[in-house]
């Protein structure tokens, strides 16, 4: 007896890829923005003096280049093609379409769904109706015709193993590159800019004593956009100026919405001009594209053996991880460095009001405090930049390193100094009051207004509860003239303004040893308007 061979009323299928012909990565340009510029090149062969890919990168507008060294290249065209496409998901007509004229039997609903009905022959041919449902046409053994909906078939049955190779038609986009004709090969280039590749920097900074400290970097890299295989990553140190770059390349991409965007933007260059939107044509002259992007990326001095290199505003830390698949990630060491972090305290006064008179004449005297932040500060020894990016601050003590912030380490030059915040500290308390001590009415007629000359005096109070001298660095804001102070002070106009009063930074730098306290007076004066 013939084994029969079963079916559900959804079949699974196997499936295979057409895989077309690709270029390997060469490079890739990490930015920290979660962009990336991807160069691809190698030989590829011809076909009609044409190079044709189904794999379309993700490239974002404007930055698609294709380019040949010997300036072979004519043009690229793009086009959406349907194509018989093996399939891993098939239903009831797919399979009865495929294996018309072999024995099957059909189990059908009956009109009170109590059971079925049964019906063996052979099913003569599949009808998609308008609203895109099926029905068959079966003829039985006894020499019947049905026409049956697909709604009804429960289940089909062969009697012998049917043929599953079943194909439907997909829509797929084409990437065609012309070459000048009678070209067999011909070395091509790709640069363009993708989203889902980038990069941040993790800084850990280890405090080993009061001068000296550790601090090392490492890239952390996500991938969510290709299979990079074993190539070069640069990860670039700088501020990314992409204009068009937050919408999809035309070139590449065929959604109605996409171009839709391109048109309403109404800083769009190309809005109301005529575009080629499906190929992109190069003049056959006899300049190349210049696809090199040569950098010397050659090893640094002072940065623990990583490679980098300078271009225009940009730095690039050079590295190469090894095998990095789509949807993977990386942390990757970028360099160690020795540093002499200097310590202090700051406390940024509230800044002096300016303009109304009754901002001084009711002037109450009342004491104001303001936190004290607890700072480092080191010099940038290597020869490359560092990026802003997380660190985090570990201190060593008896114990061990213990963990004690996290802050931002902001942009630092090469030979710059960089500023890292610790923590606010209740052991130093800084309190300030002012008031007004002295008017002259009338003093200045600015424009079509009159202004009184306000003469103010403040004082501060510091106190510094630690069991160990500290540097204390107090600053604050005002808009007016500084006159005298009994502290030692350092004052700088802000910068020149159209404004009654200027205005002017203050600091006082001063040492405070274990229990002191000490307090001065300042004064400023402003014009103020009744």
């Amino acid at each position: 007896m013939k084994k029969s061979i079963i079916l559900p009323l959804l079949l699974l299928l196997f499936s295979g890829a057409l895989l077309a012909q690709d270029l390997p990565v060469r490079s890739v340009t990490i930015f920290k923005n979660n962009r990336s510029l991807v160069q691809r090149s190698g030989k590829v062969k011809l076909t009609d003096a044409r190079f044709t890919t189904r794999q379309l990168p993700e490239a974002l507008f404007g930055t698609f280049w294709a380019g040949s060294p010997d300036a072979s290249l004519q043009s690229v065209f793009s086009a959406i093609d349907s194509v018989d496409s093996p399939t891993d998901y098939a239903g009831i007509p797919e399979i009865l379409k495929k294996n018309l004229g072999k024995p099957v039997k059909l189990y059908l609903s009956t009109t009170n769904n109590t059971g079925f009905e049964i019906f063996e022959g052979t099913c003569e041919k599949v009808l998609n109706n308008p609203r895109n449902t099926f029905t068959f046409v079966f003829r039985t053994n006894n020499g019947r015709w049905l026409n049956v909906y697909e709604s009804e078939v429960r289940r089909i049955e062969f009697a012998s193993a049917p043929d599953l190779d079943v194909k439907m038609k997909k829509t797929q986009k084409r990437l065609e590159f012309s070459f000048q004709p009678n070209t067999r090969e011909a070395n091509l280039d790709l640069v363009y800019l993708t989203d889902g590749l980038g990069w941040a920097p993790i800084y850990r900074l280890e405090l080993n004593d009061k001068n000296s400290g550790r601090l090392s970097l490492r890239a952390e890299v996500a991938n969510n956009a290709e299979n990079l295989g074993d190539t070069e990553l640069r990860l670039a140190v700088g501020v990314p100026n992409f204009a068009f770059a937050n919408r999809p390349e035309l070139l590449v991409h065929f959604e109605q919405d996409v171009m839709e965007q391109l048109w309403r933007d109404n800083n769009n260059p190309y809005r109301g001009n005529a575009m080629m939107l499906q190929s992109q044509s190069f003049s056959n002259s006899a300049q190349s594209f210049d696809m090199e992007m040569n950098l010397d990326y050659s090893p640094n001095d002072g940065g623990g053996g990583v490679n980098g290199a300078q271009a225009e505003d940009f730095y690039f830390y050079t590295i190469r991880p090894g095998n990095f698949p789509k949807d993977s990630r990386y942390q990757f060491p970028i360099f160690e460095s020795d540093i002499e972090p200097s310590h202090y305290y700051e406390c940024v006064l509230k800044p002096a009001q300016s303009g109304s008179y009754s901002s001084y004449k009711n002037s109450s005297r009342e004491e104001n405090r303001d936190p004290v932040i607890h700072y480092i500060e080191f010099k940038n020894t290597t020869a490359f930049p560092w990026t802003t990016g997380a660190v985090n601050l570990l201190s060593r003590n008896d114990k061990g390193l213990q963990p004690i912030s996290q802050d931002v380490l902001p942009y630092t030059a090469p030979g710059a100094t960089c500023k890292i915040k610790i923590a606010e500290t209740p052991e130093i308390r800084i309190s300030q009051a002012e008031g007004d001590v002295d008017r002259q009415e009338n003093a200045r007629k600015f424009f079509s207004t009159t202004y009184d000359k306000v003469k103010i005096e403040a004082q501060v109070s510091v106190v510094n509860y630690r069991d160990e001298p500290v540097k204390l660095k107090v600053k604050r804001t005002i808009e007016g003239k500084p006159l005298q102070s009994e502290q030692k002070w350092n004052t700088r106009q802000e910068q020149a303004t159209l404004r009654v009063n200027p205005a002017y930074s203050l600091e006082w730098v001063i040492e405070l040893k274990p229990g002191e306290e000490r307090k001065w007076t300042y004064s400023y004066e402003v014009f103020v308007n009744m």
